[in-house]
């Protein structure tokens, strides 16, 4: 079904306000562009019609002279004009859309007034209305009209210049043949003024458009690249990324000799509490552990949740010693922050495990791992909410 003809033709009265400001800002960029370009093209005419000034009969010379003021104040609105569009760019805040698009009518309104006036003048030699023809092409080409501004535009040439022609042409055959010439060249700026006006707004849209599939796309990569590093219960790094992370340290401490510790922690009687009181619930206990420990953990520290209940901790930069008095803090943090329930309060409390590395001592991941989930397993043998420290076996020391 083919829209309503309202909806069609709205785009000949109002379009959205971003569509408004970029095609503004393209016109104020144009205007810049014919600023600059039209002074070697008016020099240049300037000095064509200058030299062949001299040694020729007065109206032929008063013929000439008009001609090149018509160039100089043609050249001089435009390059005012450009320097208008200018100073709108440049301004620290953006120039507010009415003057913009003035400017950009301005800008029509002298193409066609320039060529219109060329043409009145060249009836007293030639009976050519080609600066008229150039006039309305390069008003459409150059600056974006509105298509209710480009109607009123080259309406009024139409009308001005059909009235010009009664007065520049005195023979009725040139006069007519002129004047139908003139309602060509308006009609050809005018559809192709339309033209470039929907296309633009086309490829503006389609812009905009594939602008937002790619930030779209770029925050769904962002999204899949969280979601392949990180837990999505808890939101902390997982087992892949956490594996990563404590590569990269053990690689910086083989260079940068620093102690390192690791610490593998296991909430304590965790299915006792999902058989009795439902998986929601024990993620409920998942997700505030999770949170105690990325809260009351340093920026440098990593956290990820390994397992069911299980979390590892990196501590860079800390001594076996330091790790114990994390871990105390922690364990103790953890038993004396119940979770809320319905029927009063859920205490919680982990065992801990800790894996050091003391500075200019090399180790593997591995032995890491292995040495903290060793310590970790001692904790729960030994009556659970407790911290266990066994020294990493080393591959090595730096000297």
């Amino acid at each position: 079904m083919s829209p309503p003809l309202s909806h069609a033709l709205r785009p000949l009265f109002k379009v959205s306000p971003w569509l408004a400001r970029a095609i503004a800002n393209d016109n104020l960029r144009r205007l810049l562009w014919l600023g600059i370009l039209i002074v070697p093209f008016v020099l240049a005419q300037m000095l064509a019609f200058w030299l062949n000034l001299q040694g020729t009969r007065p109206e032929f010379s008063a013929w000439r002279m008009e001609i090149i003021r018509t160039h100089a104040l043609a050249g001089l609105s435009l390059v005012s004009l450009g320097l208008l569009a200018r100073a709108a760019m440049r301004g620290k805040l953006a120039a507010p859309l009415w003057y913009c698009e003035l400017l950009s009518n301005a800008g029509g309104a002298i193409l066609l007034a320039f060529g219109l006036t060329l043409s009145c003048y060249h009836q007293q030699v030639t009976s050519s209305i080609t600066p008229f023809l150039m006039g309305s092409v390069a008003a459409a080409l150059i600056v974006l009209l509105r298509p209710v501004c480009a109607l009123a535009l080259y309406g009024i040439a139409l009308v001005a210049f059909e009235v010009a022609m009664d007065s520049a042409q005195a023979d009725p055959q040139l006069r007519l043949s002129n004047q139908v010439g003139g309602l060509t060249a308006c009609g050809i700026g005018l559809m192709l003024s339309l033209i470039l006006w929907f296309s633009q707004l086309r490829n503006l849209r389609q812009r905009r458009r594939l602008q937002r599939q790619r930030e779209e796309l770029e925050a769904k990569n962002r999204q899949l690249e969280y979601l392949a590093g990180h837990d999505p219960l808890t939101g902390l790094f997982n087992r892949r990324h956490f594996d990563q992370v404590v590569t990269q340290e053990l690689a910086r401490c083989t260079r940068q000799p620093a102690p390192l510790s690791l610490l593998m922690i296991d909430l304590d009687h965790f299915k006792f509490i999902n058989d009795r009181y439902g998986h929601p619930l024990g993620d409920e206990v998942i997700r505030h552990a999770a949170n105690q420990l990325r809260k009351h953990t340093r920026s440098s520290d990593s956290v990820a949740r390994v397992g069911g209940e299980e979390f590892l901790l990196l501590l860079p930069d800390t001594d076996e010693q330091q790790a114990r008095s994390i871990a105390e803090k922690l364990r103790t943090l953890l038993e004396s922050t119940p979770l809320p329930m319905k029927d009063g309060l859920l205490y919680l409390t982990a065992s801990f495990g800790i894996a050091s590395l003391g500075r200019g001592v090399t180790s593997t991941y591995e032995r890491l791992y292995s040495t903290a989930d060793q310590a970790m397993y001692r904790a729960k043998a030994s009556g659970r909410n407790r911290v266990e420290v066994l020294d990493a076996a080393p591959c090595g020391t730096l000297e």
